[in-house]
């Protein structure tokens, strides 16, 4: 059961890396830049993945 569950929700670092991309969405439309949003989230996907690998 419990890798179920962390297959399904992921560990902290996934789900801070998640949180990470979806703040800079937030972040960037909340600014007023939606259009920067669009490639500053693939930006900052490919850095939480590289982190991740790091860990």
């Amino acid at each position: 059961m419990k890798a179920f569950i962390k297959t399904l929700f992921g560990d902290a670092s996934n789900i801070a890396g998640v949180a990470l991309i979806v703040a800079v969405a937030a972040g960037l439309t909340g600014l007023g830049h939606p259009a920067w949003a669009v490639f500053a989230m693939p930006a900052a996907g490919l850095g939480v993945v590289a982190w991740l690998a790091r860990h």
